[in-house]
């Protein structure tokens, strides 16, 4: 059985999102770092892409606006060890969510058709900004060997499955201060983006119940949050 987890606050909506056996999508407007999943900051840190986008799109801003609507939701690929908790946002009193990755990887395909949704994060150290050979390309990938390759990007611009690509690297780089958070990310876009009115935060997406394993609380966890996440059943477990 493979395992993903994800930290939650100490608060209601936590408990409602177990009781209910959902997952949280931010969209990237809520996020507090203006260089996580800003196209914006992408466009005005590479000449190179935004006169790409120039090319490829008659009004390019609105795509830009409309990349503004995608939701995100944030998982860590490991148990985190007690003292790292801290290190996520509002951590050191939070929650550990452990669920079965299959169960939803396979939901996810059977309801909206969304394969492979867990994508790593890369962490860089100006993650908006894309490394380039010459003005027309841009790095595509590093190897052990230290070798790079570059695309071009006339070769994007022709490619739908590329530029999709290039969208999910943009989503999926962060700064590496953030690194110890060992990240992955499920990203809903296009058709499977469930309500598109501009002034919500996120959205909601069920998943079933059984892919909730175990509740991780730390020492620091208020106990009654503890009672109460007792009478949801399920398992949970204090570490120390």
């Amino acid at each position: 059985m493979s395992k993903i987890y994800r930290l939650r606050p100490v608060n209601d909506l936590t408990i409602e999102e177990l009781k209910e056996h959902y997952l949280w999508f931010s969209k990237p407007t809520e996020y507090r770092d203006d260089a996580d999943s800003n196209i914006f900051s992408f466009i005005d840190n590479n000449e190179s892409i935004e006169a790409s986008f120039k090319r490829i799109y008659r009004e390019y801003k609105e795509v830009v606006n409309l990349s503004k609507q995608i939701g995100i939701c944030c998982f860590t690929k490991t148990l985190p060890k007690l003292n790292v908790w801290k290190k996520f946002p509002k951590g050191h009193k939070g929650i550990i969510i452990e669920y079965d990755k299959g169960i939803i990887e396979q939901h996810l395909i059977d309801t909206i058709g969304l394969g492979d949704c867990f994508k790593s994060v890369e962490y860089f150290s100006a993650p908006t900004l894309f490394k380039s050979y010459s003005e027309h390309d841009i790095l595509w990938e590093k190897y052990d060997d230290g070798s790079k390759r570059y695309k071009a990007l006339r070769e994007i611009e022709k490619d739908p499955r590329l530029l999709d690509e290039l969208f999910l690297r943009m989503f999926t780089r962060i700064n590496v201060k953030y690194s110890i958070q060992n990240e992955a990310r499920v990203i809903l876009g296009g058709e499977n983006i469930p309500d598109k009115t501009e002034n919500i935060k996120g959205y909601k997406l069920k998943i079933p119940q059984k892919s909730i394993l175990t509740i991780y609380a730390s020492p620091n966890t208020p106990k009654e949050f503890i009672k109460t996440l007792n009478e949801l059943g399920i398992k949970i477990k204090v570490v120390d």
